[in-house]
């Protein structure tokens, strides 16, 4: 059986796959309070169990999604010669009511203490149900007070 599509059919099915999709360029920071507790293995070895409690995200583009998220980001890093590699998650509402979570991984600390990583989009509700996206962050935790500043860059598309 051969199925034939009119030119008009054929442009509403291409437009309704393309209308649907909006990307958007997710760079912003995201300030918060961090508690971190150190578990020490060796010389020079350590664990780092982190949960950070972010307020507000503050993207460029005010019309991002991810404008005003808040919520937990949790994970383990193992800090090892220097070396720091770890991961987690973060569970962050919207205003609009729906929640999005995102994955990270760590890969290295810089000389000021700042950690560089990569995150990604893993799920969601609601307008985050089919999103897609994710880039690179640099996390700064103040060790004195616990106060948290996360740089992110990147982009997320929804669907």
């Amino acid at each position: 059986m051969k199925t034939t599509f009119t030119a008009a059919a054929l442009a509403a099915l291409l437009a309704a796959g393309h209308a649907t999709a909006q990307a958007y360029t997710s760079d912003g920071t995201a300030k918060g309070q961090s508690q971190t507790e150190v578990i020490e293995v060796g010389a020079d070895h350590q664990f780092m169990n982190i949960r950070t409690t972010y307020n507000s995200f503050e993207m460029e583009d005010s019309t991002n999604p991810m404008n005003k998220l808040s919520g937990p980001c949790f994970g383990v890093l193992e800090v090892r010669g220097g070396a720091v590699e770890g991961n987690g998650v973060c569970v962050l509402d919207g205003l609009e009511g729906d929640r999005v979570t995102l994955g990270w991984n760590a890969r290295r600390r810089d000389p000021q203490g700042n950690i560089h990583g990569y995150w990604h989009i893993s799920s969601g509700s609601g307008l985050w149900l089919k999103a897609s996206g994710g880039g690179t962050f640099m996390s700064n935790v103040n060790p004195a007070n616990g106060t948290a500043t996360n740089t992110l860059r990147g982009a997320v598309t929804l669907r």
